[in-house]
């Protein structure tokens, strides 16, 4: 690399260093979105970054993200995820330079690219945002400088010198069978969940981590039912005759509603965020007000930025837009791994963030990073935030 600008090396890294031994799960679920523009502003503060690279915020604190190729299947949702970063920095990040770093699925480009932001001072690395990326990184070691990744394949565990933040669809369904369960059991001694679920990966996944959970509890769940056909009364005859206490959807809000006319209102339907259509109570005003009357009662695990815009958190910081759900939620992830990464080169005693993505909490021996989303139900057509009865 030609770039030979450095940061001056701070004690604050050693700092990181207690953190070694530990892998947090985490998953992210990221769909291929579409190409998009993408942001060359370029902040004043530390020289011409290598490879005439973005950088934003100034201060002798280096933090690099690695992101995917600009030109990759993930444009959009890398320039979502550095946009929410990069307001967290200008709000959250005094005397922080970031700097954001095109990765590729190449070890020796990578442990490179690490030598060089070794020498140069730097701190920590956010990323990377894909699953391939991360299982590169852990299969090889504990990577030279610490790393807050932001996905982790299946299969992979985090070596030391790594943490995981991420959004989980399987840590939202396992969540949403928790509250489940505990509703559930106030009034059968043994309570019972059906799974319905698409033919998605992910459908197969977050219904497979609910029903783990369930019977981790002490419930019975039934075999989760793959559909294609949601014909209210095809799937009426497939889910009364169970009479189960407590229903799982693990898919579009279109099988969520399939369930629901099939079974009456007073049926208990839980989910996780693929179920949020976008009609929120207290909608950034100029919005189009957007309603899901058809899913009333239905509740669904998922980000504070997305159901709750009032929260002080969530108003913290400037909502983009015309921005869609997806790319929201990498927009909030940006937001909260910056917040993050700020309390790892801080030497925060405790980590236990009041976060966008959700509470977010750094276990006492530092070695799992863990993520609490909220409980949201439609009623009158809007997810409105509740809490666990």
């Amino acid at each position: 690399m030609s770039d030979t600008s450095t940061f001056p090396r701070s004690s604050r890294r050693s700092v990181l260093r207690a953190l070694l031994g530990g892998a947090a799960l985490a998953a992210p679920a990221f769909s291929a979105l579409a190409q998009g523009e993408t942001s060359t502003e370029e902040v004043e503060g530390r020289g011409v970054a290598s490879s005439e690279r973005l950088r934003f915020g100034a201060g002798p604190i280096g933090i690099a993200m690695f992101v995917p190729p600009a030109e990759g299947m993930y444009r959009r949702a890398t320039n979502a995820l550095v946009d929410g970063a990069r307001a967290a920095q200008a709000r959250d990040g005094s005397g922080i330079t970031v700097e954001v770093v095109e990765v590729d699925l190449d070890l020796v480009a990578l442990r490179g690219v690490y030598d060089e932001l070794q020498q140069r001072g730097f701190s920590m690395v956010i990323g990377p945002l894909t699953r391939d990326a991360v299982a590169l990184i852990a299969d090889a070691g504990a990577p030279p400088l610490f790393t807050l990744a932001l996905n982790q394949s299946e299969g992979h565990s985090l070596p030391p010198n790594m943490l995981s933040l991420g959004l989980s669809i399987e840590s939202e369904a396992r969540q949403a069978a928790s509250i489940a369960y505990d509703e559930a059991a106030l009034v059968a001694p043994r309570p019972r969940a059906a799974l319905v679920q698409d033919d998605t990966p992910l459908g197969a996944r977050s219904a497979a981590a609910f029903a783990e959970r369930w019977r981790s509890r002490g419930g019975e769940a039934y075999e989760s039912m793959t559909v294609s056909n949601t014909s209210s009364s095809r799937m009426r005859s497939k889910l009364a005759p169970l009479r189960a206490d407590v229903h799982f959807v693990a898919g579009q809000p279109v099988l969520a509603q399939a369930v629901r006319v099939a079974l009456g209102p007073r049926a208990a339907i839980y989910g996780t965020s693929r179920l949020n259509t976008g009609a929120v109570l207290g909608q950034p005003a100029g919005a189009f007000p957007l309603r899901s009357p058809e899913l009333d009662g239905v509740r669904l695990v998922d980000l504070p930025w997305r159901v709750q815009p009032d929260a002080p958190a969530v108003m913290a910081y400037p909502r983009p837009a015309d921005m869609n759900l997806e790319l929201q939620k990498l927009y909030a992830l940006g937001i909260d791994a910056f917040r993050v990464a700020r309390l790892l080169v801080d030497r925060a005693p405790v980590i236990d963030l009041d976060g966008v993505t959700g509470r977010l909490r750094l276990s006492a021996d530092g070695t799992m990073l863990t993520r609490e989303g909220v409980l949201a139900e439609y009623r009158d057509g809007v997810l409105v935030p509740i809490a666990p009865s």
